[in-house]
């Protein structure tokens, strides 16, 4: 069995539905999941959806009375690639659709994101190595996010629409992290940290705060004639700082939310599929305006 890792997670902006005070689209981060045949370049389509309740008051959110209620959906083209035995390229451009209601009053908007591109350098990889018991990888890398996604949508009377629903952020973002895996026999664990660094949209005179993500997981490898099972259990933790700009439009922003993971990875010759679900155990989003519902992730990989 090749070495598995958890691809440091390449945090494409996760716009937020409506043009509202308060909306919780804008919270919360995606990632990989465990990826099998570290030395492999595959190529991706991933499939993820989570909610959110927004409040326009904390007393509103204390009370449990919620305004609005957001749905986020991302459909994901990506993909690993070695362009240097010890150097992995990365890449991740999304498609982003967002619903909100509110009252009897609906709003949708969709487009394609900004795409993201991360280059990580294999610092160690004892994985193939039939000495050693405990088996160890290590990788560290950075990137950008690029502004590929629109980010000046107007309305029917051609007003700028609110930054949170724009399917771009307009702005070029940078990005640093790691991720380390440790391995005995069939038995495993993975962990990973992202930083990301967002710019202003000076068009906009706005700016989402910095984030920063990371995940732990433990998994264990079970072998059924030519198929492979991961199940995998953990946390991913996220959290950002507020967005600065017009107070109109700031308010409800940043947080941090932990996450209990829980996950199947199936693998067959040059296919992969998985599925991963997020259930919140811990959060404070929005000043406590927002609240955050489930998530789940699918996943199918072709490696060459």
């Amino acid at each position: 069995m090749r070495t598995l890792f958890i691809a440091v997670a390449m945090l494409a902006f996760v716009p937020a539905a409506p043009a509202c005070d308060v909306c919780g689209c804008s919270i919360g981060g995606n990632y990989f999941g465990i990826l099998p045949q570290f030395h492999r370049h595959f190529v991706g389509l991933r499939w993820s959806e989570q909610s959110f309740q927004s409040a326009h008051s904390l007393s509103a959110a204390l009370d449990g009375r919620y305004d609005s209620e957001e749905f986020v959906r991302s459909i994901d083209v990506l993909g690993r690639f070695y362009v240097l035995p010890r150097l992995q390229l990365l890449v991740l451009a999304p498609y982003r659709t967002f619903r909100r209601i509110e009252g009897d009053l609906e709003t949708r908007t969709a487009g394609p994101g900004d795409v993201s591109v991360m280059a990580n350098y294999v610092l160690l990889d004892t994985g193939d190595s039939l000495r050693r018991k405990w088996q160890h990888t290590l990788t560290f890398g950075g990137g950008v996010k690029l502004p590929a996604g629109r980010s000046g949508l107007k309305d029917a009377e051609g007003k700028l629409l609110h930054p949170n629903l724009q399917p771009g952020s307009g702005t070029t973002d940078f990005m640093l992290g790691a991720t380390y895996t440790l391995r005995r026999g069939a038995w495993g664990f993975t962990g990973d940290v992202l930083g990301r660094l967002n710019t202003k949209n000076h068009q906009q005179a706005y700016r989402f705060g910095n984030r920063v993500s990371g995940s732990a997981k433990f998994f264990y490898w079970k072998n059924i004639g030519k198929i492979a099972l991961l199940p995998n259990t953990g946390v991913f933790v996220d959290a950002a700082q507020s967005n600065s700009g017009d107070s109109n439009l700031t308010q409800g922003t940043g947080g941090a939310i932990s996450l209990a993971t829980f996950g199947l990875d199936v693998y067959t010759g040059r296919f992969s599929a998985g599925f991963t679900f997020q259930q919140p155990f811990s959060q404070h989003l929005g000043n406590g305006q927002v609240r955050s519902g489930a998530r789940w992730m699918a996943t199918v990989n072709y490696l060459f």
